[in-house]
C-alpha cells in the first residue's frame, strides 16, 4: 500500500506492519524463547501471492522494530514481553494509552494516538488550529516514537545511519550463536555416541579374562591330547606298523585339543563387542584378515581372486560372464571344492567372529603336519635301509668267510640293528617335542594376537569425533564473521555498533 508522506519521503523509510504473538514462543528456556521472539520481530514473515491463488511466506528482514499495543489486552500482552528485549534500540515498544489529565504521571513508553489523530485533524482543517495542533501533539507523545524511527543525521555521526549499523550488527550477532550452536551440537552429538568408559573397560576385562581362560585351557587341554592314546599311536617304535596313522594322530590333537573351548567362548566375546557398538562385525573380520597365519601359503593368490569373484558373483556386486544352468547351481563349484582339498578351508564358511584361531588351525593341519609325517617316512626309510645294509654286511661275512666268522656277522648285524633303533628313538622323539612345542608357541602367539587386536579395536572403536572439515568450516566462518565486525566497526563507529548477545 503506498501511502504519500513527506516525513516518511524526507527520511527515506518504508513501514511494515505485521502482527505479534508473545504468548507463542512461550518456552521452557528463557533465554531460547527471547531470541526466537526477537528473530520473528527482527525478520518477520510477510505473505506474497503465489500461483493458482495461493499465498506464500517470505522472511523479510528490518532496520527497526516498534512493539505496538492497545488499551488494557495490550497492556496485558506487553507486561508479558522479556525485559531484555526491548533495548530501545533495534526494538522498542510503545503502549497506547489515553493520556488526557495525567500531566506529569504519564508512564514511559505511553503514547496516545487518538490525541495524535485529533491533533492532525485539527491542523489539516485550517492552519490557525496550529497552537493547538502543537499542544496536543506533544500531549500525545507520538513526536518521541517519530524520532526513534528518524534518527535525524548529524555532522559529527559516521556516515551509515544507526540503524542500518544495529541492524548489522544484529545479524552478524546471529550468525555468531549459530555457529556456536552448530559447535555445541555436534560435540554433544559426538559425546552421547560415543560408548562409556564403563562399558569399554568392562569389555577390556572380559577381553583379559578370555586370554587367560585360553591360556589355561591351551595348557591344560594340549597336554591331556599329547597323552591320549591317539598321540601314544606315533611313539617310535609303533611307527614300523603304524606310519599311515602319523598325519591322522598329529590332526586329531589339533583338532581336539589346539584352543577349541578358547574359540567358542571368542565368538561369545565377539558378541558382546559387537552388542555394545565398540566394533562391527566387518571390523572384527578384518581384523582376522589382516593377521599373518591368514594370508600366507593356505592359498595361492590365484585361488584368493577367485574366491573373492565368486564372493561377488553370489552377492550380486559382481555380474556372472556366464549362464549357470540348474545343475551348476545345485551343486558345489568347483573352485571351492578344491580349496577344501588343497588347504581344507571351506571358503564360504564367514562367521560373525574373527577367525585367526580357525585359519592358524588350518595352517597346521596344512603345513606343519604334511612335513612331520614326511619326516617320519624319511626316518623309517633311512631305519630300513640301515638295518637291511648292516644285515647283507654281516650275510657276506658269513658266506665270505664259510662260516667261520658267523659270531662277527650276527655282531654286525645286531650293531646296525640297535644304531639304527637308536637313531630312530633320538630323532623321532626329537620331531614329536618340535611338533608339540610349534604347537605351543603357535597357540600362545594367535592369543597374544587376538588379544591385543580386541582391546585396540575396544580402545579406538565406539568413538564419534567431529570431522576436522566442520571444524574448518566453522573456524573460517568466525574469522569471517570477525572481519565483518571489524569492518562494521571502522564505518559505522564503536559507539554505534552495540553488541547483541
Amino acid at each position: 500500500m503506498r501511502i504519500p508522506s513527506p516525513r516518511l519521503r524526507r527520511w527515506n523509510a518504508e513501514i511494515l506492519v505485521s502482527g505479534l504473538n508473545a504468548s507463542g514462543y512461550v518456552s521452557s528456556d528463557a533465554l531460547e524463547g527471547a531470541r526466537e521472539l526477537e528473530e520473528s520481530i527482527l525478520v518477520p514473515p510477510a505473505t506474497i501471492p503465489g500461483a493458482g491463488s495461493r499465498v506464500g511466506f517470505v522472511r523479510y528482514p528490518v532496520h527497526q522494530a516498534l512493539i505496538l499495543a492497545e488499551g488494557v489486552s495490550g497492556a496485558v500482552d506487553f507486561g508479558r514481553l522479556p525485559a531484555s528485549l526491548v533495548d530501545g534500540r533495534l526494538i522498542n515498544a510503545a503502549l497506547s494509552l489515553p493520556l488526557r489529565g495525567l500531566g506529569e504521571m504519564q508512564e514511559p513508553g505511553a503514547i496516545d494516538i487518538e490525541l495524535a489523530e485529533q491533533a492532525l485533524a485539527l491542523f489539516r482543517n485550517s492552519n490557525a488550529n496550529g497552537a493547538v495542533y502543537s499542544q496536543q501533539w506533544q500531549a500525545s507523545r507520538v513526536q518521541s516514537i517519530s524520532n526513534w524511527i528518524s534518527h535525524p543525521p548529524d555532522t559529527t555521526e559516521p556516515r551509515m545511519k544507526p540503524a542500518v549499523a544495529d541492524m548489522l550488527d544484529s545479524v552478524l550477532s546471529r550468525a555468531r550463536k549459530a555457529v556456536t550452536s552448530s559447535e555445541v551440537f555436534a560435540e554433544t552429538s559426538s559425546t552421547v555416541l560415543t560408548v562409556p568408559e564403563a562399558k569399554r573397560q568392562s569389555i577390556q576385562s572380559a577381553i583379559s579374562d578370555w586370554s587367560e581362560e585360553a591360556h589355561r585351557d591351551l595348557q591344560v587341554n594340549l597336554s591331556s591330547a599329547l597323552l591320549s592314546p591317539a598321540w601314544r599311536r606315533t611313539i617310535w617304535w609303533r611307527l614300523f606298523w603304524r606310519i599311515d596313522e602319523v598325519s591322522i594322530s598329529a590332526g586329531d590333537v589339533l583338532r581336539r585339543g589346539w584352543l577349541v573351548e578358547a574359540e567358542q567362548n571368542l565368538a561369545f566375546l565377539s558378541g558382546r563387542v559387537v552388542e555394545t557398538g565398540l566394533a562391527t562385525v566387518d571390523e572384527l573380520k578384518r581384523e582376522s584378515a589382516s593377521d599373518s597365519a591368514a594370508e600366507t601359503g593356505l592359498l595361492d593368490q590365484v585361488m584368493k581372486d577367485e574366491i573373492g569373484e565368486y564372493k561377488a558373483v553370489q552377492s550380486g556386486e559382481l555380474q556372472s560372464g556366464k549362464v549357470e544352468t540348474v545343475a551348476e547351481l545345485m551343486q558345489l563349484p568347483p573352485m571351492l571344492a578344491r580349496v577344501q582339498e588343497q588347504s581344507g578351508l571351506n571358503a564360504m564358511f564367514d562367521p560373525p567372529w574373527p577367525q585367526t584361531i580357525h585359519l592358524s588351525r588350518q595352517q597346521m593341519l596344512h603345513r606343519l603336519v604334511p612335513t612331520m609325517h614326511r619326516k617320519a617316512q624319511a626316518l623309517m626309510l633311512g631305519s630300513l635301509s640301515t638295518i637291511g645294509g648292516s644285515a647283507a654286511l654281516a650275510g657276506w661275512l658269513s658266506v665270505a668267510s664259510g662260516g667261520v666268522a658267523l659270531y662277527e656277522a650276527g655282531a654286525i648285524a645286531a650293531l646296525g640293528l640297535v644304531w639304527t633303533l637308536r637313531r630312530l628313538q633320538k630323532r623321532w622323539t626329537h620331531e614329536r617335542e618340535v611338533f608339540a612345542e610349534t604347537a605351543r608357541e603357535d597357540a600362545r602367539r594367535v592369543l597374544v594376537d587376538i588379544e591385543s587386536r580386541l582391546k585396540k579395536s575396544v580402545n579406538d572403536g565406539g568413538r564419534a569425533f567431529v570431522r576436522t572439515d566442520d571444524k574448518a568450516e566453522w573456524a573460517i566462518a568466525r574469522g569471517a564473521i570477525k572481519s565483518c565486525q571489524d569492518e562494521l566497526v571502522k564505518i559505522a563507529g564503536e559507539k554505534t555498533v552495540g553488541t547483541h548477545d
